[in-house]
C-alpha cells in the first residue's frame, strides 16, 4: 500500500498525462479502496510527520504541542479535503456543465491534491521549507491534465475550471489552517 501511494505521488508530479490515463482506465465502481488505500493513509502519513516534526523541532519532546500538531494537521487535510468535495460537486461541476459522478470528483480532489500534500508532509516535518510552497504551484498543471484527461472536460471550458478547481484546492487548506489559528490560538505551534 504505502509503496503504491510513493508510486502514485512520483506519477502524478512527473508524468500527470501518463499517470491520469492510467486512473481514468481503472474506473472504480466505488471509493472504498480510494480512501482505505490512498487518501486516508496519505492524511496519516501527514500526521505522523507532523507529530514527528513537532517533538524535534522543540527539542523538548513536548508531547502536547506534538499532539496539537497532530490535531490542526488532520483537522485541516480533512476539512479542505471535505469542503472541496462540498463546493466541487455543488457550485463548480454543474456549472461547467460536466456530467459528473460524486465519486469521479472524490478521487480527482484527492489525487490533484498530490503536492499540497506532500509540501505538508515535508513542511510538518521541517517549518523553515517553507520555500517549498512555491513548487504547489505545479499542481495547476496537474489539474490542467487531470481534467482532460480524467473528467473529461470540455475544451470550452477547461481554462475556466482549471483556475477555479486551482484556487479551491490550493487556497483551501491555507485559509483553513489560518482560520483555525485564528479561532483557536493555543493551536499555534
Amino acid at each position: 500500500m504505502w509503496k503504491n501511494i510513493f508510486i502514485l505521488f512520483f506519477g502524478l508530479i512527473t508524468e500527470p498525462t501518463k499517470k491520469w490515463d492510467n486512473l481514468a482506465e481503472k474506473n472504480e465502481k466505488d471509493n472504498e479502496n480510494f480512501y482505505k488505500n490512498y487518501l486516508h493513509p496519505v492524511f496519516g502519513i501527514i500526521a505522523l510527520f507532523a507529530f514527528v516534526g513537532a517533538l524535534f523541532e522543540t527539542g523538548k519532546f513536548d508531547m502536547q504541542i506534538a499532539m496539537k500538531a497532530v490535531i490542526k494537521q488532520i483537522a485541516v487535510y480533512f476539512g479542505s479535503f471535505y469542503l472541496s468535495l462540498f463546493i466541487m460537486s455543488e457550485f463548480v461541476m454543474p456549472r461547467f456543465k460536466n456530467d459528473h459522478k460524486k465519486l469521479l470528483t472524490e478521487r480527482f480532489i484527492g489525487y490533484a491534491s498530490v503536492l499540497v500534500y506532500l509540501v505538508a508532509m515535508l513542511r510538518s516535518l521541517s517549518p523553515s521549507m517553507s520555500p517549498l510552497l512555491l513548487i504547489v504551484f505545479y499542481s495547476v498543471y496537474i489539474i490542467w491534465v487531470g481534467a482532460v484527461r480524467y473528467l473529461k472536460m470540455r475544451e470550452e471550458y477547461l481554462i475556466k475550471f482549471t483556475v477555479v478547481a486551482s484556487i479551491i484546492l490550493l487556497l483551501l487548506p491555507i485559509s483553513l489552517e489560518q482560520l483555525i489559528n485564528l479561532l483557536m490560538p493555543g493551536m499555534k505551534i
